[in-house]
């Protein structure tokens, strides 16, 4: 394990002539990295490295000040470049840090969850599930953007919450380091954690995060269905390939003013499926949740859309997802809190994403419960097809729940 007390860094491949070096003496806590700095043995350049934490661990990234550098090309567009860009033009950003001592400790065990992702916060905070038996004098310290601090489960030791927007965590936050400084006096020894981005949630106790108790499978076909539409007015629900070419072309040219059609389109095909689906079952329940309040749903919405979440606000939402026989958005991030507390699922997944299937999907039902109440649809499936998987799951469950509860 990595440790910056006592001071243990990694290893490192030098950019230009590949020589793995041993750790160096130097490091700078950027914010989402620890970049490790100094000087090749073999050829005398100086350079930086992350240190394996977090997606480090896959994708090691090692680059100087003149323009060489190393990293994986699947690494390149999310992680490389911003890292690279922040360091050699010195981006910075500040923010205050809030110490929050929940149990005096002396040996630190910390887990950096700073992305600019909100989906790899909360991976990157599910580590935590893991440590909580970890004995004293040792304890979990948590490193988190302030606006996810609200999930940190009551077992760890120590909260340190960073007051910055996740957009503008790719900069190097340059109070960051000067706090990790100073803080390092209160113990004997604070240690790295690896922090793994792609552990097994079926072992995740949720409760521990979201402090609500999700919907109740025997409960499913009692309740009168209550559908959530999960809005995004920064990745659309798009109907066609036209839509996906000029949304493509829209964010590469910047062009502003086809972004109210594209929310527009976004609304229609959401208030469709809910006018289908009440035709068959006209006592449903649709809510409407996210980020951003454009256009007007019919009165028969529960609208809980916000232009800014807040604690109160995101434990609100927690409360509709697990009300939910199903949640229903594009895949994103969004579905992840949805998905762990719903009934089930329809994602609607672009092509380009069908890579990243799993990631943003936390349903915990038994293999057969799995397959009937969460689907992943193509972006461009019709309305109509989608009303049809949202009646058909409502109204054939409870065959399927009598015929595979009949021992329990």
């Amino acid at each position: 394990m990595w440790s910056l007390k006592p001071y243990k860094s990694p290893p490192s491949k030098c950019p230009k002539c590949s020589h793995e070096n041993a750790g160096f003496n130097k490091h700078i806590f950027t914010g989402v990295h620890i970049l490790g700095e100094g000087t090749c043995g073999i050829c005398g350049t100086n350079y930086f490295h992350n240190w394996p934490i977090g997606h480090g661990l896959e994708f090691p990234i090692s680059f100087t000040n003149n323009g060489l550098a190393r990293y994986p090309r699947k690494a390149y567009h999310w992680m490389a470049r911003p890292l690279i860009r922040a360091v050699k033009k010195d981006l910075k950003v500040t923010a205050t840090v809030r110490r929050e001592v929940r149990k005096k400790i002396k040996h630190a065990l910390l887990l950096n969850c700073l992305d600019p992702c909100y989906g790899h916060v909360l991976w990157k905070l599910f580590n935590t599930f893991h440590h909580q038996r970890v004995s004293a004098p040792q304890g979990v310290v948590v490193l988190i953007p302030e606006s996810c601090a609200w999930m940190v489960p009551d077992h760890v030791a120590e909260i340190w919450a960073v007051d910055v927007s996740l957009r503008d965590i790719n900069f190097q936050i340059d109070s960051l380091d000067l706090f990790m400084q100073e803080v390092s006096d209160n113990y004997d020894s604070l240690q790295m954690l690896p922090v793994f981005t792609h552990i097994d949630h079926q072992e995740i106790e949720f409760y521990q995060y979201f402090r609500t108790e999700p919907f109740q499978i025997s409960e499913f076909s009692i309740k009168q269905l209550c559908v959530t539409f999960i809005w995004r007015e920064d990745r659309f629900w798009l109907r066609t390939r036209l839509e996906e070419w000029l949304s493509l072309a829209a964010t590469k040219f910047s062009i502003d003013w086809l972004r109210p059609w594209f929310l527009y389109r976004q609304l229609r095909a959401m208030v469709r499926v809910a006018n289908q689906v009440k035709l068959e079952l006209p006592v449903a329940m649709f809510k409407i949740t996210g980020l951003g309040t454009w256009g007007t749903f019919p009165e028969y919405f529960e609208d809980l859309r916000q232009l800014n979440m807040t604690k109160d606000s995101e434990k609100k939402l927690c409360q509709a997802f697990a009300q939910s026989h199903l949640v229903v958005g594009v895949h994103g991030s969004n579905m992840m809190i949805p998905t762990a507390l719903s009934a089930g699922f329809i994602e609607l997944l672009p092509t380009h994403k069908i890579p990243f299937i799993s990631e943003d999907i936390l349903m915990k039902h038994p293999a057969r419960y799995q397959t009937f109440l969460g689907r992943h649809l193509d972006m461009f499936t019709s309305t109509r097809f989608i009303t049809r998987h949202i009646i058909s799951i409502y109204k054939d469950f409870s065959y399927l729940y009598k015929n595979t509860s009949v021992w329990s």
